[in-house]
């Protein structure tokens, strides 16, 4: 039985290789890979439970999740009082996919507990790189055959041009360089592991690996995405390699010389700073910022009227719709471009604090395994805490902590950070 949950665990840790282009229509949704192999590993996780393995393990993250699970439970029922009962009934299917995604920690953890720990944490780390590679490939091939989306029409389905930028099969450039900074920070972790052992050979391979993926990241063009490396580079190297920030920002000069295209979108991204700050009244924001702050406005503008316990889960895009901010097929409609202005605004600021005690409860753990420590465990620690500081700073730009192919990796994530 544990053989079928290692397969359906890898075979999961691959289905963000299929991005946006793969979707199982099932009863009026349509479903990505990713949902039906969570469904079916979770099936079988609880079949083994009850005939091969009846202890329930939960560490400390686990009962963190199972708390923000709680609270979304909770305020998604208050909120059925006064929403439209088929609104309630569309948002409660997606409550329940989500409630199967946030039950990832809690087989992962069980597995890394029971005996073969080490073959699982091997599967999990050779899917982590598979994936980050495939993507990366598929990506550079997207920018040889299909640089423009406008040749493909693609804006007819609601997705950005992203004329000569990196999109992979995930079709937008943020969210798949989020991916990549997570995916480089664990990777680079594990590098300083075997460099620390003086293993030269697997060093060179994994830092093979890294330029392949940095350079995918870099042709993203995504600022928040390069500004999620450099906010992860910078953690991973407090707490175990100075070299490695100094590396990184000689790459990234280089990167800024050599690319006008970068300096332009750097020049926007200061003076769209400065602007927003109101340090600098003449200039306006650039298109792209204007939206992101458009969309956090709006965020704020529910809070101000349900701050206690929010909308309900997923029922942003009625919410969005009923106020007259976009329609209800428009891709931004789904949420804030800010991850914890959505979860405010869905569950409310207990459901917030909730989901704030996870990280908090992660950088413990983490901190207390990595620091001033040299075993492979504490270098995949402080990836993994490098990985999530990153992806919290790119969860500002980007509603990246609850799209669903970057939470594959995230929530496993927290298993394994959770493991004694």
């Amino acid at each position: 039985m544990q053989t079928i949950l290692y397969i359906l665990f890898g075979l999961l840790l691959l289905t963000p290789v299929t991005g946006e282009l793969f979707r199982i229509p099932v009863f009026g949704f349509d479903l990505l890979p990713s949902d039906l192999i969570i469904l079916a590993l979770l099936v079988v996780w609880i079949y083994d439970k009850f005939h091969n393995d009846r202890v329930l393990r939960v560490g400390r993250l686990g009962r963190a999740v199972t708390l923000f699970w709680a609270v979304l439970l909770v305020t998604f029922l208050f909120n059925g009082f006064r929403a439209d009962w088929h609104e309630m009934i569309s948002a409660g299917a997606y409550l329940a996919r989500y409630t199967v995604y946030l039950t990832l920690p809690l087989i992962a953890y069980d597995l890394l507990e029971r005996e073969a720990k080490r073959r699982f944490s091997k599967l999990l780390f050779g899917a982590l790189v598979a994936a980050m590679l495939l993507i990366c490939i598929l990506g550079f091939l997207q920018l040889i055959f299909f640089p423009n989306f406008l040749d493909l029409g693609m804006d007819v389905w609601g997705w950005d041009p992203h004329i000569g930028r990196l999109v992979s099969t995930w079709l937008d450039p943020n969210y798949v360089g989020g991916f990549l900074a997570f995916a480089l920070s664990v990777l680079f972790a594990v590098a300083l592991s075997f460099r620390q052992k003086r293993d030269r050979r697997m060093f060179w391979i994994l830092a093979g690996a890294g330029a392949i993926g940095f350079f995918a990241l870099y042709l993203t063009y995504s600022r928040s995405a390069l500004l999620t490396f450099l906010v992860s580079v910078g953690i991973l190297s407090f707490l175990k390699s100075r070299k490695l920030l100094a590396a990184v920002l000689i790459l990234l000069l280089l990167g800024f010389g050599l690319s006008a295209r970068v300096r332009e979108r750097t020049a926007d991204a200061w003076d769209s700073g400065k602007a927003f700050l109101g340090l600098d009244s003449q200039r306006p924001l650039d298109p792209t910022a204007q939206l992101r702050v458009r969309s956090w406005e709006n965020a704020v503008e529910i809070i101000g009227d349900h701050p206690f316990i929010g909308i309900g889960y997923n029922r942003y895009k009625a919410e969005y719709n009923r106020r007259g901010f976009g329609l209800l097929s428009d891709h931004a409609s789904g949420g804030s471009d800010s991850s914890l202005l959505t979860i405010w605004a869905t569950s409310g600021f207990v459901g917030l604090l909730s989901f704030l005690w996870i990280g908090f409860m992660a950088v413990v753990v983490a901190l207390r395994r990595s620091w001033k420590k040299a075993d492979l465990r504490s270098y995949i620690d402080a990836g993994l805490l490098a990985g999530f500081g990153g992806m919290m700073i790119h969860s500002i730009f980007v509603n990246s902590l609850l799209y669903p192919l970057i939470m594959v990796y995230l929530l496993v994530g927290v298993g394994v950070m959770d493991e004694k």
